[in-house]
């Protein structure tokens, strides 16, 4: 008899989790707990539902943190009973969600090494391997290696491993800009064949096209999962905030964080359609049906997803701006790459399979957070570094990515004696440790400054009299800007103007005379987005 309980309640437990209802498979599990308290993977399942009841709104609210917990307590105590790769895995999902990234790659090397982890559970294994590399360590050629390893246990990963290998050649430098071109420009077109259907004509309604008669508002799609603060939330949110006077913005939202920026762009929306966990397929198929004149991708190859719903072509004016804009997608699907002639001089056109649209004040402009008002002001007229800095005195504020081996090299011919190294990622050992080949005895005079926050970040650079490093060869993007803005000291190098984009934003950021342009740059858009 209790045996029978004991499987109707797992049963009920898992049919409620598949069908999204994590509440009732915490109830159903924990009751199947209760039968048999020494069963690790009954306390997997509840750890795993537990988990799933802080899957949606924001991360770092009070109740999901508390279900967070109580999850990794549980997969601890699965662990003593049933160690095994499924248990890592789950501990290595909770240790990433709590920020524990040393931790996380722990549970993932001892998952890995486990010899009866199903080669799909590898696959995903090495995937979030990668992820922690690139996104918290830092380390842009161990992320290419492990997913390498994934493609090998998954080849339908085989694309994602060759973008990987890419990105690795572009923060490296190893690769000339013309080879990395070519690389997207090929990558790009094994997005086609995935069967997606031709674009549609636009379903005006009771509008007319946005071509059409005067008074009519054109409706733009904007497709990002960062409509958040990121760089797409500082650098665009001022420009849409004016679109939206003048359009109907639809967000194709891909998985942005909770904050106040989300909650900025929402202000803005005839529509909010939350789209994270859609493929390719159905994605193409949302843009198309969203009866839209114009989409605006802003993810570029940091979404593969959205770009291959957008090689097909579902919305009649298809344009590229902020947000995963390093260099060309390397499609024939846009209609314009948005940009400015700092940023792409002529000497770079080559290196963009898109129409190249240079906005005249700048690609970008400036929103200052609630929490910084006085860089609203220094965005309608940057102030000039004050005083000289400290002597000897460097500091790095930028992805510990983009601090190549030959930039370390050079950081070294300048014998600092004191470098900061200002980064939330530096808090961790694996960053730390990726970092030791790049700079090497540079280490010995490096200090750390991880701020937990944006505000946090901003005060860290406020009280830091040093001089600022730009990064090499991806150069500092909305660093540079923020730096500026401060009033700080930049050292940047001169650019090729036949370089990558995101080889020159920092020296064309130092060129910019205003970030305060949102209404001018809005009006480009719209303009843009017109047949």
């Amino acid at each position: 008899m209790a045996q029978a309980k004991l499987h109707a309640l797992l049963a009920t437990g898992r049919l409620a989790l598949t069908q999204g209802d994590s509440q009732a498979a915490v109830a159903a599990l924990h009751q199947a707990h209760q039968l048999v308290p020494a069963d690790g993977g009954v306390l997997l399942d509840l750890a795993v539902a537990t988990l799933a009841t802080c899957a949606s709104g924001p991360g770092g609210a009070p109740g999901n943190l508390a279900a967070t917990r109580r999850a990794q307590a549980l997969a601890e105590q699965a662990v003593q009973l049933a160690d095994g790769w499924r248990a890592q895995l789950v501990l290595a999902d909770i240790a990433q969600r709590l920020g524990q990234a040393d931790a996380a790659a722990e549970h993932l090397r001892l998952c890995l090494g486990d010899p009866q982890l199903p080669a799909p559970r590898r696959a995903r294994a090495y995937q979030q391997w990668a992820g922690l590399q690139m996104n918290s360590f830092g380390d842009a050629h161990a992320a290419a290696v492990s997913l390498r390893h994934a493609a090998q246990a998954d080849p339908a990963l085989a694309l994602h491993a060759d973008l990987a290998d890419l990105l690795a050649e572009l923060y490296a430098g190893d690769a000339a800009p013309t080879a990395l071109a070519a690389g997207f420009a090929a990558l790009g077109r094994r997005l086609r064949p995935i069967g997606l259907a031709a674009a549609p004509a636009r379903r005006s309604g009771a509008g007319n096209p946005a071509g059409g008669a005067a008074g009519h508002r054109p409706r733009i799609g904007l497709l990002s999962a960062q409509f958040c603060a990121s760089p797409v939330g500082f650098l665009a949110l001022g420009a849409v905030r004016e679109l939206a006077r003048h359009a109907d913005l639809v967000f194709f939202d891909r998985g942005a964080k909770h904050d106040w920026a989300r909650d900025a762009f929402q202000a803005t929306a005839a529509q909010w359609l939350s789209c994270a966990d859609l493929d390719a397929d159905d994605l193409h198929g949302l843009l198309a049906s969203a009866g839209l004149d114009a989409v605006i991708d802003m993810a570029g190859w940091t979404d593969p997803t959205a770009l291959a719903a957008l090689a097909g072509r579902p919305v009649p004016r298809q344009l590229k701006w902020v947000g995963g804009q390093a260099m060309s997608t390397g499609l024939d699907c846009f209609d314009g790459f948005i940009t400015d002639a700092r940023q792409v001089p002529p000497a770079a056109s080559a290196l963009y399979t898109e129409l190249l649209l240079r906005a005249s004040h700048g690609y970008v402009s400036y929103t200052a957070p609630p929490y910084a008002p006085e860089l609203a002001a220094a965005a309608a007229r940057p102030p000039v570094p004050a005083g000289r800095p400290a002597p000897g005195v460097l500091a790095l504020a930028a992805n510990p990515a983009k601090i190549s081996h030959a930039m370390g090299q050079d950081l070294q011919q300048l014998r600092p004696r004191k470098l900061w190294l200002v980064d939330r990622r530096w808090q961790h050992q694996g960053t730390r440790l990726a970092a030791q080949r790049r700079l090497g005895p540079l280490m010995d005079v490096a200090e750390f400054i991880t701020p937990a926050s944006h505000p946090g970040y901003l005060d860290a650079l406020r009280g830091l009299d040093a001089t600022f490093v730009d990064t090499a060869p991806y150069a500092m993007g909305l660093a540079a800007v923020e730096l500026r803005l401060l009033g700080k000291h930049i050292q940047a190098g001169p650019r090729p103007a036949a370089a990558l984009m995101c080889q020159r934003h920092c020296v064309a950021h130092l060129g910019a005379r205003r970030f305060d342009h949102h209404a001018r740059l809005a009006a480009q858009l719209l303009a843009w987005c017109r047949p």
